[in-house]
């Protein structure tokens, strides 16, 4: 598909993510299809979701992804199948290099790195996700949590920051 298209696509979604009925939740569906990285199978994105750069985003067979969910995919985001995204969950792929002392941080640039989540994982509700983090297939994200580092598979986490409260 091409530039021009994809960017008038992206117009169009930026219009239409806070209509929140079925027949735009399939558009969506339709219109994301299209311009994300990569897409396979079903699913929904529901209204008042803002998806930074989605032409980075590749998502897999029935992923939800609820309300106010905000995703800057400066960086890619990797999202596998059967994934349940809660609502008002932020991925951030990017963050502020800082290191300089004698530079204004605004003016060193920004570092990112992508995030991956794996198979069959539930994130609740206002999870924030930052750069780098890789999270395990059939894993619980509590609500509320901070994941800034890898997240196994086959558990149940949560906390600020995010860290590993027992296994499924």
């Amino acid at each position: 598909m091409s530039t021009v298209i994809k960017k008038v696509f992206t117009k169009i979604v930026l219009l239409l993510r806070y209509f929140p009925f079925d027949l735009f939740i399939k558009i969506r569906s339709f219109i994301y299809r299209r311009i994300f990285k990569s897409s396979s199978g079903k699913f929904n994105i529901l209204d008042s979701v803002v998806i930074n750069h989605p032409q980075n985003v590749s998502i897999g067979n029935r992923v939800s992804i609820h309300q106010f969910c905000y995703f800057d995919a400066q960086s890619e985001i990797d999202i596998g199948d059967d994934v349940s995204i809660g609502c008002g969950v932020t991925m951030i792929t990017s963050s502020h290099n800082f290191m300089k002392k004698d530079q204004a941080i605004k003016d060193q640039g920004v570092i990112c790195k992508p995030i991956k989540i794996n198979d069959n994982v539930w994130i609740g509700s206002n999870v924030t996700i930052l750069q780098g983090v890789k999270i395990g297939k059939n894993t619980v994200i509590g609500a509320n949590s901070l994941v800034n580092k890898d997240i196994p598979e086959n558990v149940v986490a949560a906390g600020a920051p995010c860290k590993v409260i027992r296994e499924r």
